[in-house]
């Protein structure tokens, strides 16, 4: 059977996950076969950019475009399968089929799906709006996802034991006088940012927990570095998010990266 994975995907899964990660892709054939069998999908191309899921093209039954995911024991696919339900296709694409223990997601192919690194921050704001619901699932808190990301940072020799020490620091006050808790998306950049026709503007492969949903402003502000960070700060500060913890918060993801 053809190798199904690129060999990007396969370095960076082995990378941050180890052995584990190497028994589960030398099952992911037969897996993506079978799915695709049950679901009656016919496989297509792998989709570029995933790091710790095998992203696929695929045709339906009825013949209209789709796309298959497909995680490891590693991903904590059941909360990404919830919160898909819970928004239900508004800020996301909807969720088409779901097997939790095998770690699958079907999915609305997007059109046309290209990457949006210079949304309208008014786009933006309205799109966090639509994510930040109250958090019904119990999903895991904010400080915890933030908290082991700043610990990877640290084993990564990323940031300097100061500046660890004072994001650490700073989870904690942010969290005892956080507002209530909303369902925040975890990894809102401009990759995980698509133009969808009938939407405008959607939000791809959330990794969620339950927190200050600013956490997510912050994370588009920063951008991964690029320029503009002040002007995007401006924006969300100007669409609500309280411009202290915002700061805050830009600063904590500008340690963990």
């Amino acid at each position: 059977m053809a190798e199904v994975v690129e060999p990007t995907f396969r370095s960076s899964v082995t990378r941050l996950v180890g052995e584990e990660a190497r028994e589960w892709l030398a099952r992911l054939p037969a897996l993506e076969a079978g799915i695709a069998a049950r679901w009656r999908l016919e496989l297509g191309d792998e989709l570029p950019g995933g790091l710790l899921a095998s992203v696929r093209a695929v045709r339906r039954a009825d013949g209209t475009g789709a796309v298959l995911k497909l995680s490891g024991g590693w991903d904590r696919v059941t909360d990404e399968i919830a919160c898909l339900r819970l928004w239900g296709g508004g800020p996301a694409p909807t969720l088409l089929e779901a097997d939790e223990e095998q770690g699958a997601i079907l999915l609305e192919r997007v059109t046309p799906g290209t990457r949006e690194t210079d949304a309208d921050p008014e786009a933006v704001a309205s799109l966090l709006a639509a994510i930040h619901v109250p958090d019904p699932i119990g999903l895991r808190a904010l400080d915890v996802t933030a908290g082991r990301r700043l610990d990877r940072a640290e084993r990564d020799g990323r940031a300097s034991e100061q500046r660890l020490a004072w994001a650490r620091t700073a989870v904690q006050r942010l969290q005892e006088d956080a507002p209530a808790p909303v369902v925040v998306h975890g990894d809102f950049d401009e990759r995980n940012l698509l133009v969808c026709g009938r939407r405008g503007l959607c939000s791809i492969d959330p990794l969620p927990c339950s927190g200050d949903g600013a956490y997510d402003a912050a994370y588009w502000v920063h951008a991964n570095r690029r320029s503009g960070r002040r002007a995007r700060f401006d924006a969300m500060a100007a669409a609500g998010f309280e411009r202290d913890r915002l700061r805050d918060w830009c600063a904590v993801v500008a340690v963990h990266g």
